[in-house]
């Protein structure tokens, strides 16, 4: 029985050596990794963009046998980097070996017991940028409409946040000037015309670059439409010679300045209004009419040169483009008048 139980306790105490043994072997390896370099913990509005993202590094390491074996396992390895502060732009990192420690550290705490003797390459290439706040001046230009009065903004800047690199946002004392004149108009389409409606604008992050944002995201803008107005010509407008009550029953008739009698007088005209008015005087949908009032010294000058220019009733909400054409004639006797070849 004591023979049996010397060896046992000898098997176990060659167990405990040989484990002794093997972590107090070192071994010398390399790990792939990954690195990834993020800004410092005091630097929330910096931005980092490495090369070493997406490229395998080569990490030589050393230790027990045991933590070597494990990391190896893991590979490849990610690592996160924190650089310091450091201005937008390109600029080179080269990790020290207490960083490298560090960071393959926080995987574990066997993992921190490994040396690290190198790394290959020793360099990674880093993009630098920041988030920054400007406020941008917001105005309403390259307007198409037609509007009662300048269209009031709610406010006249906003606080563009983005990129340092990409963002169109000069310095503090030069505003960058942001035009919402065209999406303000594809709003005010939809809206009814002739009537004061307020629309609230988003704000157009596009050319400041990706990552941006707007405080406030919208401008509410006031603004009044007019209907769109045109201008066009009407033929053939008839023109009344009026004659008043008193001299309604004198034998007296307008002729040209041949003689020839003036039976129907047309005139085309050159109108102005809303698009809808005008289609519907052309349509014949609505009437036109020109008037020349007959005075009384125009019948006791029988036989004189008359040079008359009309005036003429229009619908509502026309008006003349240019003035009419005088139109001439005289008075001569209903007796001459008949017997005019």
């Amino acid at each position: 029985m004591e023979r049996v139980k010397l060896l046992s306790m000898t098997a176990v105490l060659t167990l405990l050596i040989w484990a002794s043994a093997d972590s107090l072997v070192n071994e010398t390896t390399s790990v792939s990794v990954l690195l990834d370099v993020i800004p410092p913990a005091t630097s929330p509005d910096m931005l980092v963009s490495a090369s070493a993202a997406a490229t395998p590094y080569e990490l030589e390491v050393s230790g027990s046998r045991k933590v070597v074996e494990d990391v190896q396992a893991h590979a490849p390895v990610r690592l996160r980097i924190a650089m310091e502060e450091h201005p937008t732009g390109k600029t080179i990192l080269r990790p020290d070996r207490t960083t490298l420690r560090s960071a393959i550290g926080q995987l574990g705490a066997e993992f921190g017991k490994l040396s690290i003797l190198s790394l290959r390459p020793d360099e990674v290439a880093v993009n630098v940028d920041h988030m920054v706040t400007r406020e941008v001046r917001v105005t309403a230009q390259n307007l198409t409409l037609h509007y009662d009065a300048e269209p009031q903004l709610n406010r006249s800047t906003v606080a563009i946040r983005a990129r340092e690199s990409q963002a169109p946002l000069g310095s503090v004392d030069d505003l960058t000037l942001l035009d919402i004149g065209p999406d303000l108009e594809r709003l005010l389409k939809d809206q009814p015309v002739g009537r004061r409606v307020t629309v609230a604008v988003p704000i157009d992050l596009r050319p400041f670059g990706p990552d941006a944002s707007a405080d406030p995201g919208v401008v509410e803008v006031t603004a009044t439409v007019q209907a769109e107005r045109t201008t066009a010509e009407i033929a053939t407008v008839p023109i009344l010679l009026a004659v008043s009550f008193a001299n309604l029953e004198k034998p007296l008739r307008p002729v040209a300045r041949d003689g020839t009698p003036m039976v129907l007088v047309t005139q085309t005209i050159r109108v102005t209004g809303l698009r809808e008015d005008v289609a519907r005087l052309q349509r014949g949908e609505s009437r036109a009419q020109g008037v020349i009032q007959l005075k009384q010294e125009d019948f006791e000058n029988v036989g004189s040169l008359n040079l008359v220019t009309p005036e003429f009733n229009l619908p509502p909400g026309i008006t003349l483009a240019s003035v009419p054409t005088p139109v001439e004639f005289k008075l001569t006797s209903a007796a001459t008048t008949e017997n005019h070849p």
